[in-house]
C-alpha cells in the first residue's frame, strides 16, 4: 500500500463533524501516517469545537475556562477515542518529530509560504519519504513534492 500522511483537516472532519468516508477510504487504500503535531492540532480543534458549542462562545479564554471546569471533556474523550483505536489497531501510524524535521520546516515555511504547523507536516512527509497527503487544506498545493489525494 502507498504511504500517505493524514492532515488534521481530514481527522477533524471525521472526529468532530462525523464525516468519516474520506478517512475510511484513506485507511482502506493506503498506509496511513499521522505526525504527532497533527494529533495535537486535531485534539486542540476538537476541544475548541465541542467546548465552544457547549458554552455558545468562540472566545479561546472562555473555552479554556470551561475546559478547566470539565465542560465537554466526556464528549471530547468519546470522539478522540476513535482516533486512539485507529492508532492502537495500527490502522494509523504516528510519526515522531526531530530536530532536522524542525529545521527543514523553517525552510519550507519560507520556500512554500506555509504557516509553521503546515511546514512541519510537509517537512515530516519529506523526511519520511512520503509523497502523498490527505488534506482539505489548499496550502499544500504549493508544495511541489506532495500530491494531495483528498479534494473538497
Amino acid at each position: 500500500m502507498n504511504p500517505v500522511v493524514v492532515d488534521s483537516s481530514v481527522l477533524i472532519d471525521a472526529i468532530l463533524y462525523v464525516k468519516t468516508k474520506p478517512l475510511e477510504k484513506i485507511i482502506s487504500h493506503h498506509e496511513a501516517f499521522v505526525p504527532v503535531n497533527v494529533l495535537e492540532e486535531t485534539l486542540f480543534k476538537t476541544i475548541i469545537g465541542i467546548v465552544g458549542d457547549s458554552i455558545k462562545n468562540e472566545n479561546l479564554f472562555e473555552i479554556k475556562k470551561a475546559w478547566i471546569k470539565g465542560i465537554g471533556k466526556e464528549e471530547v474523550e468519546n470522539r478522540f477515542n476513535v482516533l486512539f483505536e485507529l492508532i492502537q489497531n495500527d490502522l494509523i501510524k504516528v510519526l515522531d518529530l526531530n530536530t532536522q524535521i524542525f529545521k527543514d520546516s523553517y525552510l519550507f515555511s519560507k520556500l512554500y509560504g506555509l504557516l509553521p504547523n503546515d511546514a512541519l507536516i510537509a517537512a515530516t512527509c519529506k523526511h519520511h519519504g512520503i509523497r502523498k497527503i490527505a488534506t482539505f487544506d489548499p496550502d499544500f498545493k504549493r508544495v511541489d513534492f506532495l500530491e494531495i489525494i483528498t479534494q473538497e
